[in-house]
């Protein structure tokens, strides 16, 4: 009970501020419709820099793409089952269809054997 008293009196006191920001939101790089690349890994084209975060189903590196130099992140995600798989391919699917400068952006994605890679937006 206690700890349901704490959870209500924490979220009413965050405020959300949906205003919209000064001047144009700058997009990171133009809208990209994004395949997985099967069999594919993302150290051919993206040099992979220092750990930036780590959760539950992976791992966030920063890391720059090889031909044009561009910071980006790149989600690390073991799959050793095929539901985590098709979790991470219904990821990749939904952030294709949601384009808003205030979302992450989609920019590129990997699939080698039972580990998966997202590159997004930094």
């Amino acid at each position: 009970m206690l700890e349901n008293l704490l959870h209500t009196l924490f979220f009413k006191m965050i405020k959300v501020d949906e205003s919209d920001p000064v001047g144009e939101i700058e997009l990171s790089f133009p809208y990209r419709d994004v395949q997985i690349k099967r069999n594919s890994d993302p150290k051919s084209e993206y040099n992979l820099e220092e750990e930036i975060g780590r959760g539950k189903f992976g791992t966030v590196y920063k890391c720059k793409e090889s031909s044009s130099g561009l910071s980006l992140a790149a989600k690390y995600i073991s799959c050793p089952k095929k539901e985590d798989k098709r979790n991470v391919e219904r990821e990749i699917e939904i952030m294709r269809m949601l384009q808003h400068p205030r979302l992450i952006q989609l920019y590129d994605a990997f699939e080698n054997g039972k580990v998966m890679w997202v590159i997004l937006e930094l």
